[in-house]
């Protein structure tokens, strides 16, 4: 058979990863950069999105050196990229804001403020209380007046990457299915803008972008984004889908009941169901349109869960960075920690962490932030990184539970696991008891840049069923039982941390709401 060759560039918080993939779902090449946010001050984190496409076109050019194929032998290119954000183009497509998303915290009082006056609706209507778009353009509306005129449309950055890709216009501006939830401006399960939520928050349904399938052909590369990237001209771009829903089509969470973690920046737990059934008792599920219209995946994350372990590697952990210099050359500052933290009992002897480091997502709690519980004397550096490991895992237990709430119906018999963090197999083996149910992992961290391939490989009649054809890519590295002993313990530690949660929170809110000293 011969293959066909695709490219697939997800564009994560951190770094935009492309890859070349073959129609067998064989990875040829990859190629990485780095495109952490601008971060001058507290609350602030933007990205430069020229800057983002600069980085697309440098890594399809690499991919295309270490290949070795030629730019015709490339037959599409599929996009993803990180959802909870936006930003505006005028009508030439050009940008006029930063593209922001939720580590941006300057939109929380419009966020709150929209939560606070229409979150039934929003949650009923778009599937999620966690909308982005519609604050974010209230944000700019009040705070950047003349940036909001300026602005023809708000869009993902996929949105605004592709349609720089394809030398598109503000008119011809585009949204796939898969971001719709986050925009708190839509009609999710009819994959439409709703009037009544536009109308709700005075916002123009003009300034937003068509809704296309995840599968659309956009267009084809424009002469300009050919001479930058070194694609042929007119190779089909594919309109491609959010990080995550790229994520769950290759890891196959393609039928009810299929569950997937993925342990990244974002850590996030995810179902897939057939029923349109927004969370309005627990307020934990964001319910995201699969790639494949009809299908839908309930999804609860933890907003920068994952930074967690880089800002305590940064900010404690230099005696374990020296200890990893001493040892083999391959050895991280991560392999000490997990070494150390293994030798403790689970529970880290009564520590506990809450990892809402950037506030609450799943249910909106934008005053939460991090803290500590329960130390003394005696613990030490390994119990405090443990616990950052278990709370996560105890979160994830939480939404669990209200997944199987809201379905219960809800029979799960594993967990499919990628993402950074399945690198750690004390945080598998720890995720797998506290939740109870067996983590499987896949062969492959980064699950998008596969399901990228299968959308364009679908697009283009190459695949007749993306779901079987995710499927068939589908290949284990490791499983990861949960020890019912050691659920049993988690379980009630699960319980503590939860009362925790809900006890601390009206603090939380009392300290974000005090006044700040004015700096000297």
């Amino acid at each position: 058979m011969t293959n066909t060759y695709f490219i697939g560039v997800d564009i994560g918080s951190s770094f935009t990863k492309s890859s070349i993939v073959d129609s067998q779902g064989t990875v040829i090449a990859d190629a990485k950069r780095d495109t952490h946010p601008a971060q001058p001050r507290a609350g602030v984190a933007e990205y430069d999105g020229p800057t983002l496409l600069g980085a697309v076109y440098d890594s399809i050019r690499e991919l295309l050196d270490k290949s070795g194929l030629a730019p015709g032998e490339i037959a599409a290119v599929s996009l993803d990229a990180m959802i909870s954000g936006a930003m505006g183009v005028d009508a030439d497509g050009e940008a006029t804001t930063p593209y922001t998303t939720t580590l941006d915290l300057r939109f929380l009082p419009h966020l709150n403020w929209t939560l606070e006056h229409f979150h039934a609706p929003i949650r009923q209507l778009t599937g999620s209380g966690q909308p982005t778009i519609a604050p974010k353009m209230l944000w700019i509306r009040e705070e950047f007046p003349d940036l909001y005129r300026a602005t023809a449309k708000f869009l993902t950055i996929s949105g605004y990457v592709i349609g720089k890709m394809a030398g598109l216009r503000a008119d011809q501006a585009f949204v796939d299915q898969t971001y719709l939830w986050a925009s708190g401006l839509s009609d999710t399960q009819n994959y439409a803008w709703s009037e009544e939520l536009c109308r709700m928050m005075d916002l123009p349904m003009d300034k937003l972008p068509r809704i296309v399938r995840s599968s659309d052909i956009i267009s084809g590369v424009c002469a300009e984004a050919a001479a930058a990237s070194g694609l042929l001209a007119g190779t089909p771009v594919v309109a491609g889908a959010s990080d995550q829903s790229a994520g769950y089509i290759a890891a196959g969470i393609t039928k009810a009941n299929r569950m997937a973690s993925n342990a990244g920046t974002y850590p996030v737990l995810a179902v897939c169901t057939d029923q349109f059934r927004p969370d309005m008792e627990n307020r934990m599920a964001e319910i995201i349109p699969s790639v494949i219209p009809g299908l839908w995946n309930p999804t609860s994350y933890i907003i920068g869960g994952g930074l967690s372990h880089h800002w305590f590697q940064e900010t404690f952990a230099l005696a374990d960075e020296l200890e990893a210099e001493k040892r083999d050359a391959g050895a991280s500052v991560y392999d000490v920690l997990d070494a150390n933290a293994v030798q403790l009992p689970p529970g880290s002897e009564k520590l506990f962490f809450l990892p809402h480091l950037g506030g609450r997502a799943c249910p909106s709690n934008t005053d939460m932030k991090g803290a500590w519980f329960g130390f003394t004397w005696t613990h030490g550096r390994p119990h405090f990184y443990r616990a950052i490991l278990e709370s996560i895992a105890y979160e994830q237990w939480l939404q669990f539970q209200a997944f199987q709430a809201s379905n219960p119906d809800l029979a799960v018999a594993e967990i499919v696991a990628y993402g950074g963090g399945t690198r750690s197999a004390l945080w598998n083996q720890i995720k797998a008891d506290v939740i109870g149910v067996p983590h499987v992992l896949l062969d492959r961290e980064d699950m998008a840049p596969i399901g990228n391939a299968i959308l364009a490989g679908y697009a283009l009649g190459v695949y007749d069923d993306m779901a079987r054809t995710a499927e068939q890519f589908v290949r284990h590295s490791a499983r990861f039982d949960p020890r019912p002993e050691v659920h049993a313990f988690y379980r009630d530690y699960a319980r503590v941390y939860e009362k925790l949660l809900n006890e601390t929170q009206p603090a939380f809110a009392e300290i974000t709401h005090l006044p700040t000293w004015a700096k000297v």
